[in-house]
């Protein structure tokens, strides 16, 4: 590792417990450092894709008008979570829409947009996963399989699993 440059960490944050211990867990890092450290606080707003379709994209349009709409109330909320913070670490808001899921949306960025490597991401891991699976996959098992650099789980204080993930 370069010495000259911070220990990069990129960590997953939204409106869930499991994002508010992904945002915490990563700030208590970097209390813990002697290093000099660059915290990167990552909102993703996955946006319904468009088709070739234009009824179709009507619809589409107004959902994503709506997930807009509920990103931007979402975000106030956590930025007014990560605000606890602000005194005992340094960070940066990053938020990023794009069209698809949040996972692929990630990698993306991470991979083209931040000018410095990425030592580490940090992201929460709901405590039941089950229906995410299902329906579009877990965020936290897609940037473990497709990120190039180590990801960091953090489990939610609401996990009450008792299987050993």
């Amino acid at each position: 590792m370069d010495v000259t440059r911070p220990y990069t960490i990129v960590a997953h944050v939204d409106n869930t417990p499991e994002g508010r211990a992904a945002a915490e867990y990563a700030c208590s890092l970097c209390l813990k450092f002697r290093v000099k450290y660059r915290l990167i606080f990552l909102y993703v707003v996955a946006l319904y894709r468009r088709t070739s379709l234009s009824l179709i994209n009507r619809q589409t349009d107004q959902m994503n008008a709506d997930i807009r709409e509920d990103a931007e109330n979402a975000m106030l909320d956590c930025k007014k979570f990560l605000s606890r913070f602000e005194s005992l670490v340094t960070f940066e808001w990053i938020s990023v829409k794009d069209e698809g899921n949040v996972g692929p949306i990630m990698v993306d960025f991470i991979a083209d947009s931040l000018q410095s490597p990425v030592d580490v991401v940090v992201v929460g891991k709901p405590a039941n996963p089950g229906i995410k699976r299902i329906v579009g996959g877990d965020t936290c098992d897609y940037l473990l399989n497709n990120l190039l650099c180590p990801v960091m789980v953090v489990k939610n204080q609401y996990d009450t699993s008792d299987n050993g993930d």
